[in-house]
């Protein structure tokens, strides 16, 4: 290998760790990290240490890793801080914090969240994800919606009540908060499924979505 074939290397994979090292992506991956160990708690049957509430640690770590999309959001930025892998992986990060943990909800005994509930919610990231990865190969992207917030706002909400109100899964108000959120995440899905159809669907192949 010649000596300018081993530097242009050595630049490349220099840049790719430059690109990623950075506070941004830090949270971006400290989402995804805390997943199982929610997951761990949600199934944990024993006691911990001084009579700790297994449920009060389990919705702090989780209000902790919910608080992650924000602070990866203002570094990414505020400080400037934005990379292809960063937009990659933000949303991915999104999904695999909440998915594993409704799961869990479900398979917890008794289930705090339906089995119904949890399926709509992995067709719609299933939907979602396929979109992104035909978009991707024609080099559009998209950018969050508000639609899109509001729902994984919603989902905040519910598995935090219901991490923190373990008995609380078969009261009227926590149930119409489900049946919102499953509304939301719908309509959400539909949104992303439109906007997919006009700015992919629609366009030809390689050429940017207006501004």
């Amino acid at each position: 290998m010649s000596e300018k074939s081993s530097q242009a290397i050595s630049t490349g994979k220099t840049a790719v760790m430059t690109e990623w090292l950075n506070t941004a992506n830090f949270f971006t991956a400290l989402r995804v990290l805390l997943a199982p160990v929610i997951v761990l708690l949600l199934l944990y049957k024993g006691r911990l240490p001084y009579n700790v509430s297994v449920s009060l640690v389990t919705g702090l770590v989780f209000i902790a890793a919910a608080l992650t999309d924000k602070a990866d959001g203002y570094f990414a930025r505020r400080k400037n801080q934005v990379t292809r892998i960063g937009e990659f992986l933000d949303p991915m990060a999104d999904k695999l914090l909440m998915l594993p943990v409704m799961v869990a909800l479900w398979y917890v005994k008794p289930p705090r969240l339906a089995l119904w509930v949890v399926l709509v919610v992995v067709a719609r990231e299933l939907l979602i994800s396929a979109i992104r990865i035909v978009g991707a190969r024609r080099s559009i992207s998209f950018t969050a919606s508000w639609s899109g917030k509001i729902k994984m706002f919603s989902q905040i909400v519910v598995v935090s009540v219901l991490i923190f109100f373990p008995e609380s899964y078969n009261d009227t108000a926590v149930l119409v908060l489900v049946y919102l959120m499953v509304a939301i995440t719908v309509y959400s899905g539909v949104d992303y499924l439109m906007r997919a159809r006009k700015e992919i669907f629609n366009r030809p192949a390689g050429k940017a979505p207006a501004s």
